[in-house]
């Protein structure tokens, strides 16, 4: 679902595009991802065991549905509002971040820290609408969601540069994030434009918003419980279980991140399949690469192929759930985001139980877990057999 540029037909177009990959880059990949990226260090310098450290990604995980809420409900008829938050959180969360003495602090940044990425999005579908015209929104939209694996990129560049110096990384976050939500702003088109009609308020509670979608919601939000576990504590246990220098598993972090930007590579043929063998097929890729990450982190050959085929099988689970929302009765906008947002629930859930069983049983435990998980969101996407006994 990812493809090129091709259609950009001025430099302001090209410079739009960019500064709104930009913007999705630092607020998902760096702002909310990087928080398992970062993990080995937070626990060096603050009290955060497993389950703690698996309870704030849950919170964070947590206010990312509430922002993304907010951010669906408002970004139709105030996008450019909706922008400024989605920078301005993820700027002042990572600043948060960067100076934190103690833990709540701490805490309170990387809570805040998440809320961006859940801005981000609406406002970027809405800005893209106005920005671009309509045969071309589709191929931007796809090129502007590929921002997060640029972003997890990035994350491991600065995490492998920077070395322990993270206060620095953080602080360059945050840099980013004012950087990239002005550039969107000042690129915005549509801002000198007339003034549309009004539309009306999109909700993701009316029934409308819900009809089909028993099914994948149940998906995501399963899926979302087993892929918790690489994205937060995937670093953490190459170095502690693994024995992996900071370096290397920095290595295996940006080895994700590429992953996830060649999803962009598979996205024609994803779309071309049914969305239940492509949902199976995403799936169970991602279950493999979670399962033997936690079997045998200690080899650099094997996590490294892991980290990629997660980045690129979980990115390509992903843009399914977008292919199954646009099937679905509700409709595309409204479908995603409830698809989305189930999704982040389930790795809400996910990261406390897999710091618990990290805690009590070890990686393999906790990834072997993981890993059944997202083999059971398959599921989701199974043929119902009804059969009807005649007498």
């Amino acid at each position: 679902m990812k493809r090129s540029l091709q259609f950009a037909t001025s430099r302001r177009d090209l410079l739009f595009a960019a500064s709104a990959v930009s913007l999705i880059a630092v607020t998902y990949g760096l702002a909310r991802l990087g928080y398992g990226l970062f993990l080995p260090a937070f626990s060096a310098s603050f009290p955060l065991p497993p389950a703690v450290s698996g309870l704030l990604a849950a919170g964070a995980s947590v206010l990312y549905c509430v922002s993304a809420g907010i951010g669906f409900r408002f970004a139709q008829g105030h996008p450019r509002a909706v922008t400024l938050l989605a920078g301005l959180s993820a700027a002042l969360g990572s600043i948060g971040i960067a100076g934190a003495q103690t833990t709540p602090i701490f805490a309170a940044g990387v809570l805040l820290a998440g809320t961006g990425a859940g801005f981000a999005s609406p406002a970027l579908v809405e800005l893209v609408q106005r920005n671009t015209a309509p045969e071309a929104r589709g191929r931007l939209q796809s090129v502007v969601n590929s921002g997060t694996g640029f972003g997890v990129v990035l994350a491991g560049a600065l995490s492998l540069v920077l070395g322990e110096a993270w206060r620095m990384a953080w602080a360059l976050v945050a840099v980013l994030a004012v950087t990239s939500m002005l550039a969107v702003l000042r690129l915005d088109g549509s801002a000198a434009a007339p003034a549309a009609p009004p539309r009306p308020a999109p909700s993701l509670v009316a029934r409308s918003s819900r009809r089909g979608l028993a099914r994948p919601l149940c998906g995501a939000f399963v899926f979302g419980i087993g892929c918790a576990a690489v994205w937060v504590y995937g670093r953490s246990t190459l170095e502690q279980s693994g024995g992996m220098s900071e370096e290397l598993s920095a290595g295996a972090w940006i080895a994700l991140g590429l992953g996830g930007a060649g999803a962009t590579l598979v996205s024609r043929w994803l779309a071309g399949r049914s969305v239940p063998a492509a949902w199976s097929l995403t799936t169970l890729a991602t279950a493999a690469a979670t399962a033997l990450l936690g079997t045998v982190p200690d080899s650099l050959l094997l996590a490294y192929a892991a980290s990629a085929l997660f980045g690129l099988a979980y990115t390509a689970a992903t843009s399914v759930l977008i292919l199954w929302a646009s099937t679905t009765d509700a409709g595309s906008a409204a479908g995603t985001s409830l698809l989305f947002t189930s999704l982040v629930l389930g790795q809400a859930a996910g990261a406390p139980l897999t710091g618990f069983l990290l805690q009590q049983g070890g990686a393999t435990l906790a990834f072997a877990v993981a890993a059944l998980a997202c083999a059971a969101s398959t599921a989701a996407a199974a043929p119902i057999r009804v059969k009807v006994r005649v007498e």
